[in-house]
C-alpha cells in the first residue's frame, strides 16, 4: 500500500473519531452539555470511591465494585482525552496545556499500578481539577450565550432607535410644514421667519395669519419643554390660536380666548408664552398683546432700537380667566419689527457664555436690508456665536419690514 493510500484510508478512519469529538466536546448542544454532566457526575464517584477504599476489612463484593467503578470512570475519562486531542488544532500545545495536563492526571494513576498504592490514591484524588476545567468551559459557555443574547437585544434596539428617527424625522418635516413658508403679499411690507429646533422636534413656532382688511397677524411663541410632548402642545397651542384669530379682532381678547381653551385641554401641565400683534400694511398700524414673552424689538429707519413696551400677561395654558392687556405702536416707513424667541439670546458658546441681547440688538441696529436678510444675519451671528457649543433651545425669529407706499 503506497503512502498516499494509508494516509486515505487513515483518514477515513478517524472521520467517526472526529465526527464524535464535534459532537461531544466541541459544539455547544444538548449532547456536549450530557457528556459534561456525565462527566462532573464520573468525578463525584471517583472522588467517593477513593474515599472507601481507604476503609479497612471491605467485603470482596464492594473491593470488585470499586474496581469495575475504576475502569468505567477511566475508560471515559481516557474517551474524553482522545476526543480533544483529536478536536485540537495545535495538538502538542494541547498536552502540555494546563488543562491538557489535568486531563492527563485524570486518567494517569489508572496506568501507573507500578506506584505506591498511596501516591495512587493522591493522583486520583487530583480529579477534583476537572471540575474547575468543566466549571471554565461551563462559564465560557454561559458568557457566549449572554453576549449572543446581548448582541440580538442590541440589534433589535437598534432597529428600533432607527425605526423611531425615522418616524421623528417625518414628524419633524409635518411640524415645519405646517408653518408658513411665505409673508403673505402685501404692498410696502415684507416678511420672513425661520425655526431652527434645539432637538429632532421643537416647541417654539412662529404664524402669519390674514386678517380681514387686509391686516396680517403675526405670532411668536415658546413652549415650555422640549422634544415631542412640547411639539405636540405647539401644535394645538397653534391651532387654537389660528382659530381664535379670525373670530377677535382685538390681540387681547384673542390670547384670553386661546388661554381658556389650553387650560381646558392641557393634560401634562405644560404652558406657552405668546406674543400676538395685528399690523396693518396700510397704515402701518400695530395693535399687540403679550402672553409672557420676550418683548419684541423695534428698529426705526434712523437705526435706532427700541423693545415693545407695555404691560402683558400670564403665559398662556397655566391659569384660566388671566387677561392680556392691549398696547398700540406706529411704525414708520423703513422701520423693522423683530420678534424672536429665547433661543436666540440664550445661546451659549464653549465656555457658558450667552448670546445676550446686547448682541441681538447691535446686529438688528448694523442691518437695513430686507427682512430675509436680517433673519439671515441674526442666525449666522447666533451659529458663530456659539460655535461647537451644543443648541440649548429653539431658535425662532421672525422680522416684518414696513416700507409704506
Amino acid at each position: 500500500m503506497s503512502v498516499a493510500a494509508a494516509r486515505r484510508a487513515g483518514g477515513m478512519a478517524g472521520a467517526p473519531l472526529r465526527a464524535l469529538a464535534e459532537l461531544l466536546v466541541e459544539r455547544d448542544g444538548p449532547y456536549a452539555r450530557a457528556f459534561e454532566n456525565l462527566i462532573l457526575a464520573l468525578i463525584a464517584v471517583s472522588i467517593l470511591s477513593v474515599g472507601m477504599e481507604t476503609v479497612g476489612g471491605l467485603p470482596g463484593w464492594m473491593v470488585r465494585a470499586l474496581r469495575v467503578e475504576e475502569i468505567v470512570v477511566v475508560a471515559v475519562f481516557s474517551l474524553e482525552y482522545l476526543l480533544r486531542f483529536v478536536a485540537a488544532d495545535r495538538k502538542l500545545a494541547f498536552v502540555f496545556s494546563f488543562y491538557g495536563l489535568v486531563d492527563l492526571v485524570a486518567i494517569a494513576p489508572f496506568y501507573l499500578s507500578g506506584l505506591d498504592l498511596r501516591y495512587l490514591r493522591l493522583l486520583r484524588l487530583l480529579r477534583v481539577l476537572r471540575v474547575l476545567k468543566l466549571q471554565r468551559r461551563i462559564l465560557e459557555a454561559t458568557v457566549a450565550e449572554r453576549t449572543r443574547e446581548l448582541a440580538e437585544r442590541h440589534a433589535a434596539l437598534v432597529r428600533a432607535q432607527a425605526q423611531l428617527n425615522a418616524e421623528l424625522d417625518v414628524a419633524r418635516a409635518l411640524q415645519i410644514a405646517i408653518l408658513p413658508a411665505t409673508f403673505p403679499a402685501r404692498p410696502g411690507c415684507d416678511g420672513a421667519a425661520r425655526m431652527i429646533p434645539a432637538t429632532t422636534m421643537g416647541g417654539d413656532f412662529y404664524d402669519f395669519i390674514e386678517l380681514p382688511g387686509g391686516r396680517i397677524g403675526l405670532v411668536m411663541a415658546d413652549v415650555s419643554g422640549k422634544g415631542v410632548p412640547a411639539a405636540f402642545f405647539m401644535a394645538v397651542s397653534r391651532t387654537n390660536l389660528r382659530e381664535t384669530a379670525s373670530h377677535h379682532a382685538a390681540p387681547g381678547a384673542c390670547l384670553a380666548r386661546t388661554n381658556e381653551l389650553l387650560c381646558a385641554q392641557n393634560p401634562i401641565d405644560l404652558f406657552v408664552t405668546v406674543f400676538y400683534c395685528i399690523f396693518d400694511p396700510a397704515s402701518g398700524a400695530l395693535q399687540y398683546a403679550n402672553g409672557g414673552h420676550n418683548p419684541p424689538l423695534l428698529r426705526r429707519a434712523d437705526g435706532s432700537v427700541e423693545a415693545l413696551s407695555g404691560a402683558g400677561g400670564l403665559v398662556l395654558g397655566a391659569m384660566p380667566d388671566s387677561a392680556y392687556p392691549e398696547h398700540t405702536a406706529q411704525l414708520r416707513p423703513g422701520d423693522r419689527l423683530v420678534l424672536y424667541t429665547d433661543g436666540v439670546v440664550e445661546a451659549f458658546n464653549p465656555i457658558d457664555e450667552p448670546y445676550g441681547l446686547e448682541r441681538l440688538i447691535a446686529e438688528v441696529r448694523a442691518c437695513d436690508g430686507p427682512a430675509a436678510a436680517l433673519v439671515e444675519r441674526i442666525c449666522q451671528s447666533v451659529t458663530s456665536f456659539a460655535g461647537a457649543a451644543a443648541q440649548s433651545d429653539d431658535i425662532t425669529l421672525t422680522v416684518l419690514a414696513w416700507y409704506a407706499q
